[in-house]
C-alpha cells in the first residue's frame, strides 16, 4: 500500500522529497530507455504527491526533449510541501507551464504531443472524477500518442505504459526502483495506524466500527475493561458480554460500554447462543480476555468457535489457552491470536522463530501476533516486526489494550494491517507514557495517551 509506505518511510527517516526526486528521475529514465530523446512531452499532473513525481520527471525530461507541464488547478493549492516545491523548482527552468483551472481550459491541451505523460492522481483517488479532471482525461485518450501513467493509471486514463513505483500496482508495465529499502516492506510504522484511524466526514454512528468484546470473570473483571477502553478510542460502538458479577463492576467502571451479563459468574455452554445472537450486530470479536480457565468456559469457547463462521475473531489471553489442541477450529472464521513467547510455544508446542510463525500462520490461515521485545507479526506470506514498546510495558493489562486496540482497527482494514497498526500504537503509547512520567507506570497510565500516540502518528 503506497499510503502506508509513504508514511512510514517518513517516521523511519526517508524523506517524501527524496522519494519523489528518485520517483521523477527513475520516470525520466524509463521514458527515454523505451522510447529515446528529442520527442515532444506533454506532462499533465495534479496536486498532489503524484503530480510532484510528473514535476520532477519533466525536470530530467527537459534535458534531451521539448517538455510541456500542464498543471491541473491553481498551484495555490498544491497539497504537499515536497510536490510545491519541485513546482518551484520548474519556475526557473525553460519549460512551458501550462495551467488547467476549470474545463474552460481544455481548448490549451495540444495534440501535436509525442508522448503524454500522466501524473494526475495515482493511487490516492477511487470513484468518479470531477472537473476538469474528467475533462483532462478524456481529451488525452482522444488524442494520439503515446500514453505513460505514473505509479499507476488515474480512473479512465488508457496508458500504454505504467511505470509503477517500488512495488508493482495495477496494470503495471515495469517498476522503478526508488531507494527505499527492502526491509521497509516489513516493518510495522504509523502508516498502518494512519489508513486505519481514516473517518469520513459523512460518517453515521456505527460506520467507523462495532466490537464485542467476550471476557472477563469472576476473578478477573480489569482485563475486558482495558480492552474495551482501548477499542472505544477507535470504534464507535463498544459491546461487552461479561458473567454476572463481573459485568456490575463493568457497567459501573465506565458508561463507554454497552454491557450484555451472562447468568452465571463464568462463561457456560448455555451462554453460547447468547453470545452468537450478539456477534451478529458487530464486525470484530475479541475473545479471551480475563475470562479464566474453568473447563465449563474452556468448552463454551470452543463451541462458540465451532458454531460461528464468516467473523472476524480476535483471541487473547485465556482464549488462547482453551484452543490449544484445537487449532483445527481456527478455519472457520478470519482470525488473529496474540500470544506472547510462552503462550506461543504452548499453543504451537514450538519455541517461536521468523520460519515457523510463517509456516504456522499459513498452516492454519491466521494471523498470529506475538508479543515480546520485538513483535512477530505474521499472515502466512510474510513475517513484520515492530520495535516499538519499552520495558515499562510489562505490567499487566498492556496486551489486553493491544489486543483492544487489534480488535478495533479490524473493523476498517485486514487482521494483518489491523496487528500492524495495534503493536505500533500500543508501543508508541507506551513509550509516550515512559517520557512523561518515567518507566514505573500502569496500564491505565498508558490509557489515557493513546490520543497522543494517534496524533503522534497523524504527523507521518
Amino acid at each position: 500500500d503506497t499510503y502506508i509506505i509513504d508514511s512510514n518511510c517518513k517516521y523511519y527517516g526517508l524523506d517524501t522529497p527524496i522519494l519523489m526526486e528518485n520517483a521523477g528521475r527513475g520516470v525520466a529514465l524509463e521514458i527515454e530507455k523505451r522510447f529515446g530523446t528529442r520527442n515532444k512531452i506533454a506532462v499533465f499532473c495534479g496536486l498532489g504527491n503524484n503530480g510532484g513525481d510528473g514535476f520532477v520527471a519533466a525536470r530530467y525530461l527537459s534535458k534531451e526533449n521539448r517538455v510541456t507541464v500542464y498543471l491541473i488547478g491553481d498551484p495555490e493549492n498544491i497539497k504537499e510541501g515536497a510536490a510545491a516545491s519541485k513546482w518551484d523548482l520548474l519556475k526557473h527552468l525553460d519549460i512551458e507551464k501550462i495551467l488547467v483551472k476549470d474545463s474552460s481550459d481544455i481548448e490549451k491541451i495540444r495534440s501535436d504531443f509525442e508522448i503524454y505523460v500522466e501524473a494526475i492522481f495515482g493511487v490516492g483517488i477511487k470513484g468518479a472524477l470531477r472537473h476538469p479532471y474528467s475533462d483532462v482525461i478524456n481529451k488525452i485518450n482522444e488524442i494520439n500518442g503515446i500514453k505513460v501513467s505514473i505509479d499507476v493509471a488515474s480512473p479512465y486514463f488508457i496508458p500504454n505504459v505504467v511505470v509503477s513505483l517500488h512495488t508493482p500496482k495495477e496494470g503495471a508495465t515495469t517498476v522503478i526502483d526508488i531507494g527505499i529499502p527492502k526491509e521497509f516492506n516489513n516493518l510495522t510504522g504509523p502508516g498502518y495506524v494512519n489508513k486505519l484511524n481514516r473517518r469520513a466526514s459523512d460518517s453515521h454512528k456505527g460506520d467507523n466500527g462495532k466490537v464485542l468484546v467476550i471476557g472477563g470473570s469472576e476473578e478477573y473483571h480489569g482485563a475486558p475493561i482495558y480492552a474495551s477502553l482501548a477499542a472505544s478510542y477507535l470504534s464507535d460502538l463498544v459491546y461487552i458480554a461479561s458473567p454476572s458479577k463481573c459485568a456490575k463492576a463493568i457497567k459501573s467502571y465506565s458508561p463507554d460500554f454497552i454491557v450484555f451479563p451472562t447468568e452465571k459468574n463464568h462463561f457456560v455452554l448455555d451462554d453460547v447462543e447468547y453470545l452468537k445472537t450478539l456477534s451478529e450486530k458487530v464486525d470484530s470479536i475479541l475473545l479471551g480476555v480475563g475470562i479464566g480457565r474453568d473447563q465449563e468456559t474452556i468448552d463454551a469457547v470452543l463451541e462458540f468457535l465451532k458454531n460461528i463462521s464468516g467473523k472476524k475473531i480476535i483471541i487473547d489471553a485465556d482464549g488462547l489457552f482453551a484452543i490449544k489442541g484445537n487449532l483445527e477450529v481456527l478455519k472457520k472464521n478470519d482470525v488473529c491470536v496474540t500470544p506472547h513467547h510462552s503462550e506461543y510455544r504452548m499453543i504451537f508446542d514450538q519455541h517461536l522463530t521468523p520460519d515457523n510463525i510463517l509456516i504456522n500462520s499459513e498452516k492454519y490461515k491466521t494471523t498470529i501476533v506475538c508479543k515480546g521485545e520485538v513483535d512477530l507479526i505474521s499472515d502466512g506470506k510474510k513475517v513484520i516486526k515492530n520495535f516499538t514498546g519499552n520495558a515499562g510495558m510489562t505490567t499487566g493489562g498492556t496486551g489486553d489494550i493491544l489486543a483492544g486496540l487489534i480488535t478495533a482497527f479490524s473493523t476498517k482494514g485486514t487482521f494483518l494491517e489491523a496487528a500492524c497498526a495495534g503493536a505500533f500504537l500500543n508501543g508508541v503509547t507506551g513509550e509516550i507514557t515512559a517520557e512523561e512520567i518515567g518507566m514505573n507506570f500502569r496500564s491505565s497510565d498508558m490509557l489515557d495517551r493513546i490520543p497522543k500516540a494517534l496524533k503522534f502518528c497523524g504527523k507521518f
